[in-house]
């Protein structure tokens, strides 16, 4: 499969950075931490599908490994043939995937908010077929409550609503088939093959991929460092992009 890959600057010659997003948001979610890197490296945001543009492929099924595969090939199209992944959420398993399959790709991975396997088959039944009856919009008040610390939203800052509106907007279907996506994905005890540079980074306050969840990741591979982001949720990237900037920044002089 092809991975919609959307280059953020001009900057031929210099190394590449690659940004994913999480299930249910657009291209624009890392985009106020790649801006950052925009005069030193070559920076490309990917897509998942469906998400900030239509499909192109037939609508068929595919599995985090098939991501992982399909960002290698759509990245080599672009003349990219090794690159920094910088993942999170779902797009965080993209990149252990990545790591785990495609080793020979990767500088450098930093897996933020992201699990060796999310929820259980049953809560994501349960999510599926409440997108599928009611769909992206009826997420908003719990998925609100995942992705942002408490009192985020009340403040005067853009990204949290406008993070939701693109929930709201995201085709059903397509969450949907990532949602399928993420069902399946598993790479528990496997992690301690990895032996590309990894940054785990955690929001202090994420309900699902814990500060504790997220250092147990980090012991199991040996070429890693782990960072918590204070008064930060599932997406500390649009919360607190100074911050990650910061970590990420500092993780790269060293790979």
């Amino acid at each position: 499969m092809r991975i919609a890959v959307h280059p953020l600057n001009d900057n031929p010659g210099s190394p590449a950075i690659v940004f994913g997003n999480a299930l249910g948001t657009r291209v624009s979610l890392w985009a106020a931490v790649a801006a950052r890197f925009a005069d030193d490296y070559q920076i490309y945001l990917s897509d998942l599908p469906g998400h900030t543009l239509p499909r192109t492929d037939d609508g068929a099924d595919f599995t985090v490994s098939d991501l992982a595969a399909g960002l290698v090939t759509s990245l080599a199209e672009l003349g990219v043939e090794k690159f920094t992944y910088c993942g999170v959420s779902i797009s965080g398993g993209i990149g252990l995937t990545l790591a785990l399959e495609h080793p020979d790709s990767l500088t450098g991975l930093v897996a933020c908010a992201t699990a060796t396997k999310f929820g259980t088959d049953e809560s994501w039944a349960e999510r599926i077929k409440d997108v599928a009856e009611d769909g992206t919009r009826g997420q908003l008040d719990d998925t609100a409550d995942r992705w942002f610390a408490a009192g985020f939203l009340t403040e005067d800052i853009a990204s949290g609503p406008a993070i939701l509106t693109d929930l709201a907007m995201v085709d059903d279907a397509a969450y949907i088939a990532c949602a399928r996506a993420v069902t399946q994905y598993d790479v528990t005890g496997r992690l301690e093959a990895v032996t590309t540079p990894t940054l785990f980074i955690a929001g202090s306050q994420d309900p699902g991929c814990t500060p504790e969840a997220m250092t147990e990741l980090s012991a199991q591979v040996a070429d890693s460092a782990m960072v918590v982001i204070p008064d930060a949720a599932h997406l500390p990237m649009a919360e607190h992009p100074d911050i990650v900037f910061d970590h990420i920044e500092a993780f790269l002089s060293r790979v």
